[in-house]
């Protein structure tokens, strides 16, 4: 892994682009200490929602929609009793 300042980065930024291209590691320091490792993305990353969203299906950490209907109407729930809004501004008082 190779290390570069910030600085020598900014003004070498396409050489060691072309580095992580063929597959070496950046490891970017800000007075020495470590801000960021530049790497070329692996095959299983994702670039888009859908993608993203597809491979966390694919692992099985979520499931998708079966049913892409309508969604049930709404139906208001009515407590009886004090209403929230009126006990919320008894207790700033």
């Amino acid at each position: 892994m190779i290390s570069v300042g910030v600085r020598q980065l900014k003004n070498g930024l396409t050489r060691y682009l072309r580095l992580v291209e063929k597959g070496e590691s950046l490891l970017v320091t800000n007075r020495n200490r470590t801000v960021a490792v530049l790497k070329k993305p692996d095959r299983r990353s994702a670039h888009t929602v859908e993608e993203k969203v597809g491979a966390l299906v694919a692992e099985g950490r979520l499931v998708g929609a079966t049913d892409c209907g309508r969604m049930k109407p709404f139906k208001p729930v009515t407590v009886k009793g004090t209403p929230v809004s009126k006990m919320i501004s008894e207790d700033r008082r």
